[in-house]
């Protein structure tokens, strides 16, 4: 694959269904990208959302907006909604999958460490799964790579 960077403000996004949010995101990434790039085959779109106290989590702008996400998930339970949508010439495969974690409270000399690391900026949540996050998970459910933006288990299944 060649990841193809191009610019997606998801402001214009209802946010009126959260389990939808990360879907409709992942269309409207796909119609944006076949406006310019037309003859490309074999395509992945892909978005992910953490859901909080029933707050979806986009990416943080700034370090206090990503510190505000992170304390919402500190000692509780939050979900990562993850779309994606594979479209080639013979297959399109879209799929919404979740992961839920249940967290311990935060150490905050962590939280502040992490958020000066800058390693939280791109994140749904500012939420590092295989990173920050790990080590206060009390239990999950669901894939791991859902967390981490994309369900590698299902994209294999259909596309290797």
């Amino acid at each position: 694959f060649t990841q193809i960077h191009f610019d997606f403000d998801e402001s214009g996004v209802s946010k009126e269904n959260v389990f939808a949010y990360s879907y409709r995101v992942a269309l409207a990434k796909k119609a944006q990208f076949f406006k310019i790039y037309e003859n490309y085959d074999r395509v992945l779109f892909a978005d992910s959302v953490v859901i909080a106290n029933g707050e979806i989590l986009g990416k943080a702008r700034d370090e206090d907006e990503a510190l505000r996400m992170l304390k919402a998930q500190s000692g509780g339970t939050c979900s990562v909604y993850t779309a994606m949508i594979f479209v080639s010439k013979n297959l399109t495969l879209q799929n919404i999958s979740v992961a839920s974690y249940k967290f311990a409270n935060f150490n905050e000399a962590d939280l502040r460490s992490y958020i000066a690391s800058g390693d939280w900026r791109g994140k749904a949540g500012a939420m590092s799964i295989e990173g920050f996050n790990e080590k206060y998970i009390l239990s999950s459910a669901g894939d791991k790579s859902t967390a981490m933006g994309l369900n590698v288990e299902i994209l294999k299944r259909f596309v290797w």
